[in-house]
């Protein structure tokens, strides 16, 4: 089976996620869910860290209570010959909001998470839960487009 692009080397991950700060995060499970979302690239422990934000209704708490398995996927397309993308493959787990843990996390989501706005909710901040998660990677796979050749 031929190989699709260029195996990334572990600098080139680490510099394209904490560059890139958005993806597609999926949850597992009997009804699949993906959602975009930011994070942060944590280069020193090797985790993502989201800000999960949800309300009565979440369709990701639900699918954490049934799996925290999940996958995010990080990518950059601006042309045929020119892309990137990693995927990720890990647990995902809340930090508690009154350990200094939390602090960290809020502090890499800061600097290298591309945040959006709070709203996409279409409620008030009083009726959302914001929960701060870490992923912990178990694998990691990134590739980019091979060098274009000139005739």
């Amino acid at each position: 089976m031929q190989e699709y692009g260029v195996e990334m080397t572990d600098k080139e991950v680490a510099e394209f996620l904490t560059r890139q700060g958005h993806g597609v995060l999926s949850f597992g499970g009997e009804d699949p869910y993906g959602l975009p979302i930011s994070f942060g690239y944590d280069v020193l422990a090797n985790r993502c860290i989201f800000q999960l934000v949800s309300d009565a209704d979440s369709k990701k708490d639900a699918a954490l209570m049934e799996s925290t398995r999940v996958n995010l996927v990080a990518y950059e397309w601006n042309d045929v010959d020119d892309w990137r993308s990693v995927i990720i493959t890990g647990e995902l787990s809340p930090i508690p909001d009154d350990s200094i843990d939390a602090v960290d996390a809020a502090g890499i989501f800061a600097e290298y998470a591309s945040v959006a706005s709070l709203t996409v909710f279409d409620k008030p901040l009083s009726e959302l839960a914001v929960v701060w998660h870490e992923l912990d990677i178990e694998e990691l796979t990134g590739r980019h487009s091979p060098p274009v050749t000139a005739d």
